[in-house]
């Protein structure tokens, strides 16, 4: 599975998250940090989970997580777990085996956002502004992570505020029919605490890209369009929406 990686805030956010194997010199063990996508082998009704570093694995614990979302695990395998065979997809007669992994600590969801389509962020004089946000983490097979981009992104609150990140999609009138540009909007929420400080924090969220997918499926001649998105955001120390980078979604068309 080809996955656009990035590196991630590691300085600036202090702490490990996404990609952290250790691997034995000649041995297939492991003990890893990841995002997981969670799925469901429709044969068995096994839950089972689709790992950043192109993983298949499966517990006893996953089995109380819900298909379609994504868990941040630390997790560990040896060949004594052995492994579990699972189907992959709806309609795939292809079976892998899933390694069974011993879960350490507690399951942390990531939250998911779809992109709002048909809106517009916020019009405010003063926009919350991010401290930064890391290039997205998604598969260009819209399977693997059930079409969702993952973000990380930096923010700064006080005690009893939290982010509300939200997608938008903006139509590029004029532009060429590959392009597409994407609004990331921050609201800061809730109510501080009395004499707290300003600090730093960090969290991911999972973008649901689905319905951009299908506003291209249906457009242009070719048998794959190479969709160009733009994310374009508010970046801290500035006052105009700044450009994350530009990113391509291959979209298979009828």
């Amino acid at each position: 599975m080809k996955m656009k990686k990035s590196i991630l805030l590691w300085a600036m956010i202090g702490v490990t998250l996404l990609l952290t194997s250790c691997l034995d010199e000649g041995s297939r063990n492991y003990d890893e940090t990841s995002v997981v996508y969670m799925s469901t082998d429709i044969t068995t009704g096994r839950v089972y989970g689709r790992t950043l570093t192109s993983k298949i694995i499966t517990s006893a614990n996953m089995q109380l997580m819900l298909p379609g979302t994504f868990q941040f695990l630390r997790y560990s395998w040896t060949e004594e777990y052995g492994t579990t065979p699972i189907t992959l997809g709806t309609t795939s007669t292809v079976v892998i085996q899933a390694d069974n992994v011993a879960i350490v600590g507690e399951p942390m969801e990531i939250g998911r956002v779809s992109l709002r389509m048909n809106q517009t962020p916020p019009q405010t004089e003063t926009p919350d502004k991010f401290v930064a946000i890391d290039s997205p983490v998604y598969a260009e097979d819209k399977i693997y992570l059930g079409d969702h981009w993952l973000f990380q992104y930096a923010y700064e609150a006080k005690k009893g505020e939290d982010a509300d990140v939200n997608f938008y999609y903006e139509g590029n009138e004029g532009a060429l029919g590959n392009e597409a540009t994407i609004i990331i909007d921050l609201t800061i929420t809730g109510e501080p605490e009395a004499g707290s400080s300003t600090t730093a924090k960090t969290d991911i969220v999972a973008l649901n890209m689905s319905q951009l997918r299908s506003l291209y499926e249906s457009s242009g001649t070719t048998d794959t369009k190479e969709l160009k998105v733009t994310f374009k955001y508010y970046r801290k120390g500035g006052d105009q929406l700044v450009s994350l980078g530009t990113y391509t979604m291959k979209i298979n068309q009828d």
